[in-house]
């Protein structure tokens, strides 16, 4: 089965004709991810309609930067709803942050985030930006289970993370940048799973779930397998990573 672990289901326009048709195609797993409280309660609710639709809640980084710390107080609060099954999208965003003093705001709710994530023994999808480096430590520091969306860090920090099992999806955007492929080549298959980062556009059209068919055939492609084999390990480890 096919498996889409990072989207904003909720920012489609129709989010129930998307899953529908994703069944069709094959996606028997779609985890969607908020940027703050609001985009978080959207996420539980369409999880809580559809069977293959579970939730991530949590505050990105670039509303650590406009909303009250107070609010990682009703982040906590959601994480006991029905189908929540990871806090995400949490990190770091230098493109943002520029300032000390907006670092350190971005440090604080991504560190709370990860506290509330070993209290509450859920993984993490995490966003990083020009913070490469200091995602990663911060990750390892923790010692929480860990997924790097979109990772386009230099080699060096993905070897760290691997090192310390820390898990990376791949989206479309792997068919559109080369500086991809040495990524996957580094990451072993028992690491990785697909994503879309729906509704994010690619080729001209929103991204779908479905296309990680795609992203599988690029890995395939590098790791000289088949793209069955790629889909079979990226299922077992969206399954096991979110538990599910």
């Amino acid at each position: 089965m096919l498996s889409d672990v990072h989207n904003h289901l909720y920012a489609v326009a129709d989010p129930d004709e998307v899953v529908r048709e994703s069944r069709e195609r094959g996606v028997g797993l779609i985890v969607t991810n908020a940027e703050e409280i609001d985009t978080a309660r959207k996420c539980i609710a369409l999880a809580q309609k559809h069977d293959i639709v579970y939730a991530a809640v949590g505050i990105h980084p670039e509303y650590a930067l406009k909303l009250p710390e107070s609010s990682l107080a009703e982040v906590e609060r959601l994480l006991n709803e029905e189908k929540v099954v990871a806090i995400g999208e949490i990190g770091l965003d230098y493109k943002f942050a520029r300032s000390r003093e907006e670092k350190d705001r971005q440090m604080l709710f991504f560190s709370k985030q990860l506290a509330l994530a070993k209290e509450y023994d859920l993984p993490v999808i995490v966003h990083s930006r020009r913070a490469h480096r200091p995602v990663v430590e911060t990750l390892i520091d923790s010692g929480v289970t860990a997924d790097l969306h979109w990772f386009s860090g230099p080699i060096d920090d993905v070897i760290n993370a691997v090192d310390h099992g820390i898990y990376f999806s791949f989206g479309p955007a792997v068919l559109h940048y080369d500086a991809y492929r040495a990524v996957v080549d580094v990451v072993p298959l028992d690491l990785m799973m697909l994503e879309t980062d729906m509704p994010v556009r690619f080729g001209g059209g929103e991204a779908r779930p479905w296309w990680v068919r795609q992203v599988a055939e690029f890995i395939a492609d590098v790791k000289k397998t088949s793209v069955d084999n790629v889909i079979e390990h990226t299922w077992k480890n969206a399954r096991r990573f979110f538990r599910v």
